[in-house]
């Protein structure tokens, strides 16, 4: 790859992609400083119900895994995860409302379905903005999101639940989620066609790379390997 080519791609479409991964993350780990809280006492839950309230977001999470990366190369990425965003973001707020048991399990059962096609849509959205030999390095980026989330929604969950209560850190933290969408909707395209903020220079590289890879795939089922920097059959 030519070192002269320009890589704004890089700050376009990987930060965005870990800002919205953060935000889910926070609303997927925040139901364990609700408890901490009180939501438990105030529900009347027990520790079993506690803990299924806490592992049945990942029930729903798995129903759109396989689908929600399907979605994404057939149709828009981009629109997808908007949506999702909308979804779990109204689900997150509203859980600050429960009134009982039933209604968290509902609620974050809904919301684990909502962020499961998260992670295979953004992904598909880097394998059509970075090439093979780029594409290890831009999910290593990605990945980050699971350590930075921590850093950060960790103590932000613990500041509003110290200064208000568990059900303002439900609410507070899905109008955030919300609040995402203004971020990702202009700065995020599908794919290099669809971008106007890209110079034709680094448009022109990425189609051809990714037409040379699907005629790679075409002509190999195993896929392209990458050998010293070549992609080879």
């Amino acid at each position: 790859m030519n070192n002269t080519l320009p890589n704004r791609r890089w700050l376009r479409i990987i930060p965005p992609a870990i800002l919205v991964y953060i935000v889910a993350f926070m609303d997927r780990t925040n139901i364990g400083f609700a408890m901490a809280g009180g939501m438990d006492r105030e529900l009347g839950m027990t520790t079993s119900l506690s803990g299924l309230a806490a592992g049945i977001f990942f029930v729903g999470y798995i129903i759109l895994q396989v689908p929600g990366g399907i979605i994404a190369e057939k149709g828009s990425a981009k629109k997808f995860i908007a949506w999702t965003i909308i979804a779990w973001g109204t689900l997150a707020t509203v859980t600050g409302f429960v009134q009982n048991a039933t209604q968290l399990m509902i609620l974050r059962f809904l919301l684990g379905v909502a962020e499961g096609g998260v992670w295979p849509a953004i992904l598909v959205i880097i394998s059509h903005w970075f090439p093979n030999e780029e594409r290890g390095r831009a999910n290593a980026f990605f990945m980050m999101n699971i350590a930075i989330a921590s850093i950060i929604t960790g103590p932000l969950s613990g500041w509003i639940l110290s200064i208000w209560n568990w059900r303002m850190v439900f609410i507070i933290e899905g109008i955030i989620s919300l609040a995402l969408i203004f971020v990702w909707l202009p700065l995020i395209s599908d794919r290099p066609q669809d971008a106007k903020w890209i110079s034709e220079q680094e448009r022109d590289y990425l189609v051809k790379r990714w037409r040379t890879e699907q005629e790679l795939l075409k002509a190999n089922p195993q896929g392209p390997r990458l050998i010293c920097g070549t992609l080879r059959k």
